[in-house]
């Protein structure tokens, strides 16, 4: 009996020396081999990091005036390891922010990486929400503020659609930007140039340290660790005319079209509106969602850029293209007349002209001047859809424009092997084709591309990528880069051909029976081509297109008034008023 209490006693003993042995061991390794590291862990609980938000590039006008500005702004965010452990703190919070506790905790929950990275849960706090919070710093463990920055637009531009807006950063576009420096909370740009430009804009965000207590009460600035100071985005001189923006967002204001101003000499986009819009201030404040569903559910359409989006048939303004296939062909002369008695019979229906008494004979230029429909389907038989559809893909319709902005839409233009894929072969009339040639029927362009088409015109021939940024400037080196002009030579077109176009563009603005004489301005030639797109959904669309001077043009535009009726009543004087600002402004006028 002895004996076995002796063994039991020396296997406690032994039993109690391998843990006190393991203790010790275990006590070195932790003290010793893996210090660093749980002193690292450590500090984490000690030390916060705080990022300090860039302020995003200013956007100018091509003169230098700030069109895009910020303003100073509040944003609350918590730490959810010292937040969510006090309910205390949870119930004041939600009191401050006007929040129920419950939503509260389900956006900490939702919205965090990891228990000691920042959640930022409300911004654009006001004064009010600054103040309590402040005062109730010692109740609110893991509770702090940042400075940030809202757009504001000191410019009296609305051009919406042009500058876009920033929204809060989705888990997707974290994803998408996973190599960067975003996070949760933080704003990016969603349409416009504040999203075509982000990567500029936006700046690198910097960081401070700062020192909590146990119950993750701010102590003390770490000056010492070495934090790094936000750097600015970069600012945007784009190459708008603020007066013509102005102009165009004005006498559009009550009406839904669209219109694009270009320098044919380097594809700079002087004006870009479209209407109807809404005021981009909305996105700078904090948007409920009622405002949002008004937004993306109203009939008109607010957020779709009408100009580089929306596709429209262009109506007459499409006719000259059926005239550069017919000139470079031959099929087309200066010396034949066609007579015009207000239709085109096809068969068995009848083609009726815009005039129902005729234009009488005419010729290529009589017909541009006038805009008759029935030359230009007489002369379609000739020249036929293949060479048509040809010369439509010469003149860049049915593609990109390449405009520096997202979204954009490269339109239609139909073929032969369009219309057997859609009724299937032989199965679609040539009726069809007349339709397209005067700019109907399945052709669908944007108002973008019909300006990029009078620029093609003006220029004979030169294409210069429209493009709305000007320059970059990093505002701390000053350093300013310059946005390279990208240009190609239209194939398949004469310098012949373009000089007669011309002519009959000069006649449609200048001539005795021209139907855009409301956009004549003094001491300039304005060439230009009409056009009323009809609709089945209601009015006509009014467009026209053109340039000016004839011969050394500086302006090229497009002007679409969506349910606006006659081109030439409606389209043409906005056009003349946009013509009338431009070489009014000497200062302007003389930039190379």
């Amino acid at each position: 009996m002895y004996q076995d209490l002796s063994n039991l006693k020396k296997f406690y003993m032994l039993f109690t020396l391998v843990l006190f042995a393991i203790l010790i061991v275990r006590t070195g390794q932790l003290q010793l081999y893996q210090w660093d590291k749980y002193f690292r862990e450590s500090e984490k609980n000690r030390i916060r990091d705080i990022i300090l938000e860039p302020l995003r590039g200013l956007i100018f006008d091509r003169d230098g005036e700030v069109l895009v500005d910020n303003r100073p702004n509040y944003s609350v965010s918590v730490v959810p390891y010292e937040f969510l452990k006090a309910d205390s703190a949870i119930i004041l919070l939600s009191e401050i922010l006007n929040l129920d506790p419950d939503d509260l905790k389900k956006k900490i929950n939702k919205n965090k990486r990891g228990n000691f990275s920042p959640v930022k849960i409300n911004r654009q706090i006001d004064f009010r929400v600054l103040s309590a919070i402040e005062e109730r710093r010692l109740d609110l463990p893991g509770v702090f503020y940042n400075t940030e920055s809202k757009r504001y637009y000191p410019g009296g531009v609305k051009a919406s659609h042009l500058f876009g807006y920033l929204g809060e950063i989705t888990s997707g576009e974290l994803k998408k930007f996973k190599d960067t420096n975003y996070r949760i909370g933080d704003s990016i740009g969603k349409t416009g140039i504040e999203l075509q430009d982000e990567e500029y804009l936006r700046g690198t965000p910097g960081v401070k340290y700062i020192e909590v207590d146990v119950l993750g009460r701010e102590v003390r600035n770490l000056t010492g660790l070495g934090g790094v100071s936000p750097n600015p985005g970069r600012n945007l001189f784009l190459t708008i005319h603020t007066e013509i923006q102005k102009y165009l967002e004005e006498v559009m204001a009550d009406r839904k079209g669209a219109a694009v101003v270009l320098d044919p000499r380097n594809g700079e986009v002087l004006a870009l509106m479209s209407k109807p819009d809404y005021d981009p201030e909305i996105f700078s404040n904090p948007l409920t969602p009622e405002t949002w569903n008004l937004l993306v559910n109203h009939e008109n359409k607010p957020l779709y850029n009408r100009a580089s989006q929306s596709l429209f048939p262009p109506g007459s303004t499409y006719k000259l293209v059926l005239g550069a296939a017919g000139l470079e062909t031959g099929d087309i002369t200066l010396e034949e007349n066609i007579l015009c008695t207000g239709a085109h019979r096809l068969g068995n229906r009848l083609f009726h002209c815009w005039k129902k008494t005729g234009h009488g004979e005419v010729n290529f230029l009589a017909a541009v001047e006038q805009s008759c429909n029935v030359y230009f389907w007489e002369k379609s038989r000739d020249i036929g859809l293949k060479k048509w559809s040809e010369f439509s893909r010469n003149f860049q319709f049915g593609k990109l424009t390449k405009i520096d902005l997202p979204n954009e839409s490269p339109g239609l233009v139909p073929t032969k092997e369009y219309f057997d894929r859609k009724y299937g072969e032989k199965k679609w009339t040539r009726g069809l084709v007349l339709n397209l040639v005067v700019g109907q029927g399945d052709l669908l362009t944007t108002p973008l591309q019909m300006a990029q088409f009078a620029m093609i015109l003006a220029n004979e021939g030169v294409l210069c990528r429209p493009h709305l940024v000007r320059k970059i400037e990093d505002p701390l080196t000053g350093e300013v880069v310059f946005t390279k002009v990208d240009s190609i030579q239209i194939q398949g077109t004469s310098k012949k051909t373009y000089r007669t176009i011309k002519q009959g563009m000069n006649l449609v603005v200048n001539g005795v029976k021209g139907t855009a004489k409301s956009a004549r301005i003094r001491g300039v030639t304005v060439c230009g081509k009409t056009g009323t797109a009809q609709n089945p959904h209601g009015n006509s669309h009014a467009w026209f297109i053109g340039f000016a001077p004839m011969d050394k043009p500086e302006i090229a535009l497009c002007i679409m008034v969506e349910n606006g009726g006659s081109g030439g009543a409606v389209a043409a004087p906005i056009a003349g008023g946009v013509l009338s600002i431009y070489f009014n402004d000497q200062k302007f006028a003389k930039i190379p």
